[in-house]
């Protein structure tokens, strides 16, 4: 085979995957920001609004959290709030 077909599959290869890796890290950082506002949503619920007690540091509320991030601290908030403990 020809060494500049090579060379140009390659280059071509080699902007296939640096645009998915982009994408990848571009979609991580959404996610890692979501789950640390979910993290922080359940911070702040639990300093200040009454009635609520979330654990942080517990299996279901890890899951949850870092599953369905500011979504599901809110889900377990409310639960919470209704006096439904998952924990």
């Amino acid at each position: 085979m020809d060494p500049l077909i090579i060379n140009i599959i390659l280059i071509a290869l080699a902007i296939v995957i640096a645009f998915v890796l982009y994408k990848a890290l571009k979609s991580a950082k959404k996610i890692a920001i979501n789950i640390l506002v979910g993290f922080l949503l359940i911070l702040v619920a639990n300093w200040f609004v009454p009635g609520v007690n979330v654990p942080i540091f517990n299996l279901v509320t890890l899951l949850v959290t870092a599953l369905s991030g500011a979504f599901g601290a809110l889900i377990l908030i409310v639960l919470n709030l209704f006096g439904i403990n998952l924990f």
